[in-house]
C-alpha cells in the first residue's frame, strides 16, 4: 500500500493561530488554492481511494481534491483532528492568560494531559492508528489519499516511527502538504514529511 495523507488546506482560523478542534470553520480562499494544488498533483497518480476526516475543512478540502482525481471521498472519523474542547477558539496566548495551571501541566506532559474537555494527544494517535491500520488492511497494494488534519497526521508519524508522543510538536506539517507512507516487506516506510512542493507560492511557513 502507497498511503499519502493530506493536511486540510488553511482557514481563517489556521492564520490567526486560534485551536479549532472538532469546529466547523471552513476553507479560507488560500485554503481552496492549496487544496486545488495538491488534487492537481495528485491527479498525475492512479488513486485507489479517497477518504477525509468528515469536519468540515477537511472534507472541503477532500471534496476539492476528488474532483481533481474523479473520486467522491469517503469519511472515516478516526482521521478527525485532536478534540480541542475548551480550547476551540482560543490562540496559544488566549489559553496562557485563561488556563494557566492547566497549560503548565501540558507543558510538562503534552501527550498523555487532556485538553479541558477535550482529548489527549495519546487518544487521538490511538484513533489514527485505528484509521492506518484499516488501511492496511483493506488495501494491500493499492494508493490510498487520506485527508486529515496536522496534528493528527503528526500523531500517526510518531507512532510509526515509534517516536516520543511528547515531542511530536518538533514535526511540522504546512496546510495543503503531503506525508506519504509506503509498504517494505512487512514494515513500513515514511517516505516523504511536509512534501508542499505542489504549493510555491499558496503555503504560510511554519511558526
Amino acid at each position: 500500500m502507497r498511503l499519502i495523507v493530506v493536511r486540510h488546506g488553511e482557514t481563517a482560523w489556521n492564520a490567526e493561530r486560534r485551536y479549532q478542534g472538532h469546529l466547523p470553520i471552513p476553507l479560507n480562499q488560500r485554503g481552496r488554492e492549496q487544496a486545488l494544488c495538491a488534487g492537481q498533483r495528485l491527479a498525475k497518480l492512479a488513486i485507489d481511494h479517497l477518504y477525509a476526516s468528515d469536519i468540515a475543512r477537511a472534507w472541503e478540502t477532500a471534496t476539492i481534491i476528488g474532483e481533481q482525481i474523479g473520486r467522491t471521498p469517503e469519511p472515516l472519523i478516526d482521521l478527525r483532528e485532536i478534540n480541542d474542547g475548551d480550547w476551540a477558539g482560543h490562540t496559544p496566548e488566549e489559553l496562557h492568560d485563561l488556563f494557566p495551571d492547566h497549560m503548565q501541566l501540558i507543558k510538562l506532559n503534552p501527550d498523555s494531559t487532556q485538553r479541558l474537555n477535550g482529548e489527549s494527544y495519546a487518544e487521538l494517535q490511538q484513533r489514527m492508528a485505528k484509521a492506518f491500520d484499516h488501511f492496511a488492511a483493506n488495501h494491500h497494494g493499492q494508493t490510498v489519499v487520506a485527508v486529515s488534519h496536522g496534528g493528527a497526521i503528526r500523531a500517526l508519524v510518531c507512532h510509526l516511527l515509534a517516536a516520543p508522543l511528547r515531542h511530536f510538536g518538533r514535526l511540522w506539517l504546512d496546510n495543503g502538504a503531503f506525508v506519504e507512507i509506503v509498504a517494505h516487506g512487512d514494515e513500513w516506510r515514511v517516505l516523504r514529511v511536509n512534501d508542499a512542493a505542489h504549493l510555491d507560492g499558496v503555503f504560510a511557513k511554519g511558526e
